[in-house]
């Protein structure tokens, strides 16, 4: 099985896999942001090196849509309800290493469809991620994935958003950005319109 970032709704052939997902989005990451010095702007906000906030940056787009890679998800091959939030659970504990910081990437990596107010999450204690995604994510990273992550409170990362708004903000506008280009790119026509709007305006800009 391979991991998938995006099946299409009806005949639940994947179109874009997860890894293609992580790569395109990390392409424009490192251009239009990484290299353009992002990362001093990061830093401050965050108490971090340059270097170090690159990497936390990278490490939030290539966890953000990690619950993706949760087995029933990949079984069902069609829709991925609620995965900010599983993804955001998965990357807490994944950084958990980073402090404040690590706190402050999987509040953004909860934020990155904006669905803030969520009404009838299943609240299954064990959720179990496929081996494949596990792998992939342990490839581009070197770092352990969980393999089950249990569903919790989220009052932590609610918290953060209140008091740590711009440094939120800071992780969430690129990733978002990169989301969005990728999935259009990817998916066929398939992608949104936000993304191909940043597509065109990547092009522009030279940044692809």
């Amino acid at each position: 099985m391979t991991c998938c970032a995006f099946f299409d709704k009806e005949t639940g052939e994947c179109i874009e896999t997860m890894e293609e997902h992580i790569m395109t989005g990390l392409e424009l990451i490192e251009k239009r942001y990484i290299a353009r010095n992002y990362g001093a702007f990061l830093g401050k906000l965050l108490g971090l090196q340059k270097e170090k906030a690159d990497e936390l940056l990278r490490l939030a787009y290539i966890f953000h849509d990690v619950g993706k890679g949760l087995g029933e998800f990949q079984k069902r091959k069609q829709g991925f309800k609620y995965h900010e939030y599983y993804s955001a659970l998965i990357a807490r504990e994944i950084l958990k290493d980073w402090g404040k910081a690590g706190i402050v990437a999987s509040t953004a990596i909860l934020l990155h469809h904006h669905d803030w107010i969520r009404d009838g999450i299943p609240q299954k204690k064990r959720l179990k991620l496929c081996p494949e995604c596990r792998k992939l994510f342990k490839k581009l990273t070197g770092l352990e994935v969980p393999e089950t992550i249990s569903a919790t409170s989220t009052e932590e990362l609610t918290e953060t958003f209140r008091n740590k708004l711009r440094s939120v903000y800071a992780i969430l506008l690129p990733v978002v950005v990169a989301d969005n280009f990728s999935a259009s790119k990817n998916r066929l026509g398939k992608g949104t319109y936000l993304g191909k709007e940043i597509l065109e305006s990547s092009k522009l800009y030279g940044v692809v």
